[in-house]
């Protein structure tokens, strides 16, 4: 089951201090909670003991639209430091249509960044494609 967040999300990407590694406008977030069935085995053995339930996890994407010149380099310098290490932060995904009981906020816990893709379509504006992975995750309606 994918879950589609919503156009025009505010994203804040929190290292040490709420936002301190970046808090911008995405396009498009989308995210799908995953948990696989793992195989037990005893040791020294490959027949099957028992079925369980392995780590739940939380993988998704945000996409933004690349712009070139100054905006488009201010996006590639903010994914790059996500790559260079597994490092866990935590991700707000804020979506707020400025009525009452409509802003939603999805708070990821644990989250690492995978590698950003950037699709340049013949007639349509180029966006850059970040996927990502959490540990945890808790929605909040205000």
């Amino acid at each position: 089951m994918s879950v589609y967040v919503g156009k025009n999300v505010q994203v804040v990407i929190t290292d040490q201090t709420e936002g301190d590694m970046g808090s911008f406008i995405a396009q498009e977030v989308t995210f799908e909670p995953k948990q696989a069935i793992e195989a037990i085995d005893a040791l020294n053995s490959d027949e099957v003991q028992a079925w369980a339930p392995g780590l739940k996890t939380y993988e998704g994407t945000i996409r933004e639209a690349f712009k070139v010149g100054a905006d488009g380099k201010k996006i590639l310098d903010r994914t790059a430091p996500f790559q260079d290490s597994l490092k866990e932060y935590t991700m707000k995904l804020v979506w707020d249509d400025g009525q009452t009981g409509h802003k939603i906020t999805v708070t990821l816990t644990g989250v690492i960044f995978l590698d950003p893709t950037i699709s340049s379509p013949k007639n349509a504006p180029s966006m850059i494609t970040t996927r990502f992975r959490a540990k945890s995750a808790s929605i909040s309606i205000a």
